[in-house]
């Protein structure tokens, strides 16, 4: 539960007030007088708190956000959304706060490319941080709760974050969901056999449900 609510409203105060009081969690607005969100954590020499974006829509910075493994709230942020947002902090699993350095400072190598087709997913994980470029990834499955990752250089990584939470992440980047349990990098797949299976040019053979395979069909076309 929460015990104590701090606010600041001025940027230029933020990084003093965020050292003095060690909150465990941060509510982050992107756009702010003065400095932006991004200028206040780059100020900041330590960053052991959960931290949580607050932006209008602004489609650079989401993906920015997202890519490295941060939650966010919309503004006008809803009541609903912030309740669920602490809740899952409380629930927040020790490895991911452990890895929290280094998921801010890809945030900051992504949004200092200002070219979201650069960007660098970070995967936290139990062991450290992974960091790909979506191109490295071959496919994703769903492992109940997990995702697990097959890479480039036969690595594979299990990430504790649902296949939905990728799906759409990823799609503009050349992947296409054939099944619930698998999303898929096209540049991999080298056909479709008579069975209705995506066949990798690793041979791996990737389920189509019958109701994607349209959608797989289309998808492959572009």
């Amino acid at each position: 539960s929460v015990k104590k609510v701090v606010v600041c409203n001025d940027s230029r105060k933020a990084t003093d007030l965020i050292e003095s009081t060690a909150p465990d969690m941060v509510f982050l607005d992107v756009k702010m007088p003065y400095l932006n969100g991004f200028d206040v954590l780059d100020r900041l020499k330590v960053k052991n708190f959960k931290l949580v974006f607050t932006t209008a829509y602004d489609h650079f910075a989401i993906q920015a956000i997202r890519f490295s493994a941060f939650d966010y709230l919309l503004k006008p942020v809803d009541a609903e959304d912030l309740v669920r947002t602490v809740t899952r902090f409380e629930n927040v699993r020790d490895e991911e706060l452990s890895n929290y350095q280094e998921m801010v400072d890809n945030i900051m190598v992504n949004l200092k490319l200002q070219d979201k087709n650069r960007f660098r997913l970070a995967l936290s994980a139990r062991e450290g941080v992974h960091f790909l470029m979506p191109e490295e990834i071959i496919r994703c499955e769903a492992h109940g709760n997990y995702t697990k990752f097959y890479v480039t250089g036969d690595r594979n990584y299990l990430i504790s974050k649902t296949l939905g939470d990728y799906d759409e992440l990823l799609t503009p980047y050349g992947f296409v969901r054939t099944h619930k349990s698998h999303l898929v990098n096209k540049q991999y797949i080298s056909f479709i056999d008579h069975n209705g299976f995506a066949i990798l040019k690793d041979d791996h053979r990737i389920e189509i449900s019958r109701r994607r395979k349209e959608s797989v069909m289309d998808a492959l076309r572009k």
